[in-house]
């Protein structure tokens, strides 16, 4: 049966099964048929699918090099050794894209493999200039690639890492023999940087397959963005641009550098600005006028807005599905303005998670002449019907910018993520949000309530003052799949809180996360879990290290009662014993220690 399956449908089957490198490599072993057939998947982005680095695709790869190349590197000291397995494909002609980074790095572990083995690498004097021969290894490798595939499809060369690598080995490199002066730095970078990038759209074979790239990214100080110029004479069909800026830059990039490529796209769907960028976002941020039809993604993550910018221009992009500020600087009530009056019609997804100030958000929602009661006063849990503070049509001049963008549009939104990210498993410190400014208004949340029936995943912080905003989104929003939400220190211990929210729970919820700053009773649990009605399949306590086994025994009675629970997801340094996890585990498909479910934000519901 497997045999007689034309080519075209396992083509299918393999391009479904592109990034599961066992799979495909099961596949290889079937008949000869399926190993021709699948070989090219597995080589379309062999680094992605490898372990980092792979020091064994470049010992594939250099037996490949011509009789040229290999006399060249001989004389370096590098002996290109004899594959003891016969070639059996071009695997060159089957790359559709790679990094800069992860071949330099497996270029790197190649080299010191064979150092350490003593195979190919022969260093005859005793200074063996690796950094240079890394270079002249690297380059030889993008000269064949780009002479055997007919098609490279994503580039990246993002050097941030690869940069501070440079600059740490100026101070073990040669030593002795360089005296640290400016001078000297700046020759050393320029020896051993990548200014040599540059070089790459003209090696043979590049004209032809890069016109059909995709994806590119820049980032670091290659080039100082000269690449993004030359390559904009090249590439007019890019599928998604993106950018990483470096605050350590040498030079900072010519912004009008970055702009040519951007405006030579013919239909741009995604663009990604990361990490400052503060001389360079006002350029880029008014070219994205000129893909303001085909434009659909855009993200600003960690993106520098400290010095005068304008999100005018974002306005012209109507044809948005997301939109996201991350964790991003001086983002200033006077730079979102102009989204108050966007129309975002087909916006599904909307982060906005930053360290700002906003304008005393109190004043902000309160009715003219009506008082306002002080930050402690307690705010008792109160129906939804009496919650609603403000009337959108009659007071909506007083909302924040954020809550009239989210009125604009049309009800479509489906995913909102609001305040500082509730979980990160890279900063285990400062996770919960804190201070006003890395909360959402209560404007917004009272906006969502009421603007946003759609909605399935939701992130936010909920506080005494927003509380009862919160508890309009869980009564109004009865789609909601996932929910991250961490918990004001003045709520850890409201009985009538966690209950009313257990009670409030949307009825078909899959995926909760609650992340409570400090130690949280085992009553909270009962309160909590006892009269849940929704359906659970993933329940997370990321930063809650005092769980331990009778914890883990009021979540797996609820899991028997409910019996849809099948992941949980605790903390590393949790208290739960081996006799625990593995009570639990006769319940629960997976309880993971390690934060957070590991998965892809939008696949967790």
């Amino acid at each position: 049966m497997v045999q007689s399956l034309p080519r075209e449908c396992l083509e299918e089957v393999f391009h479904l099964l592109q990034n599961d490198k066992a799979s495909l490599h099961a596949c290889l072993l079937v008949n000869r048929f399926w190993c021709s057939s699948v070989a090219p998947f597995l080589w379309r982005h062999p680094f992605k699918l490898a372990k980092k680095p792979c020091s064994e695709l470049i010992e594939i790869y250099t037996s490949l090099f011509d009789k040229r190349v290999k006399c060249e590197l001989k004389v370096e000291g590098i002996n290109i050794p004899i594959l003891t397995v016969p070639k059996v494909f071009d695997y060159p002609s089957f790359l559709r894209g790679f990094r800069f980074d992860d071949l330099y790095e497996s270029t790197s572990a190649w080299l010191q493999d064979g150092y350490d083995k003593g195979r190919q690498i022969k260093r005859e004097s005793e200074v063996f200039d690796d950094l240079r021969v890394i270079k002249i290894l690297v380059n030889e490798l993008c000269k064949l690639f780009f002479s055997k595939t007919r098609v490279i499809e994503t580039l990246s060369l993002n050097t941030q890492r690869l940069v501070g690598l440079i600059d740490r080995r100026f101070w073990s490199h040669h030593p002795g023999d360089i005296q640290y002066t400016p001078t000297s730095f700046e020759d050393f970078r320029g020896a051993y940087g990548f200014d040599d990038l540059l070089k790459l759209p003209s090696y043979f074979g590049a004209s032809t397959c890069l016109p059909f790239l995709q994806k590119f990214e820049y980032g670091g100080d290659a080039t100082d963005g000269k690449i993004m110029e030359v390559l904009s004479m090249i590439c007019k069909n890019l599928d998604t641009l993106e950018i990483s800026f470096s605050s350590w830059q040498r030079k900072h990039a010519d912004p009008m550098m970055m702009l040519s490529l951007l405006q030579a796209q013919h239909s741009l769907k995604r663009v990604v600005l990361r990490r400052g960028g503060s001389n360079c976002l006002p350029v880029l941020i008014e070219g994205l006028k000129s893909q303001a039809n085909s434009l659909n993604y855009l993200e600003f993550n960690g993106a520098d807005f400290r010095i005068s910018v304008s999100l005018e221009a974002l306005s012209y992009c109507v044809n948005l599905e997301t939109l996201i500020f991350d964790r991003c600087l001086g983002l200033s009530d006077d730079i979102v303005e102009p989204l108050s009056t966007a129309t975002f019609c087909r916006l599904k997804k909307f982060v906005f998670r930053k360290s700002i100030g906003f304008r005393d958000l109190r004043t902000i929602l309160a009715p003219a002449g009506q008082n306002i009661p002080p930050p402690n006063a307690p705010f008792p849990v109160m129906p939804v019907p009496t919650i609603l503070p403000i009337h959108p049509k009659r007071t909506s001049s007083l909302n924040h910018p954020l809550a009239l963008m989210i009125q604009n549009t049309g009800g479509n939104l489906q995913d909102i993520r609001l305040g500082k990210k509730v979980w990160n498993v890279r900063r285990p410190l400062g996770i919960v949000a804190r201070g006003v400014g890395d909360f959402p208004p209560p404007t917004v949340l009272s906006t969502i309530s009421m603007y946003c029936p759609k909605l399935v995943v939701i992130e936010t912080h909920v506080s005494r003052e927003t509380l009862p905003y919160f508890q309009a989104v869980l009564e109004t929003c009865i789609h909601i799949e996932q929910m991250h939400i961490s918990i004001g220190t003045e709520l850890m211990d409201d009985e009538v809180f966690w209950k009313d929210m257990s009670f409030r729970l949307p009825v078909k919820l899959r995926n909760l996360m609650i992340v409570i700053e400090g130690t949280f009773w085992l009553m909270v649990l009962h309160w909590l879990l006892g009269n849940c009605k929704a359906p659970l399949e993933l329940l997370q306590f990321p930063r809650s290290n005092c769980i331990d086994d009778e914890y883990l025994c009021i979540i797996t009675q609820y899991a028997k009662r409910i019996g849809t629970l099948k992941r949980l997801a605790l903390a590393k340094r949790t208290k739960v014993t081996s006799e625990g996890m593995r009570r639990a585990l006769m319940v629960l498909e997976s309880v993971t220690k390690t934060g957070e479910w590991i998965d892809n934000d939008d696949n967790l519901r």
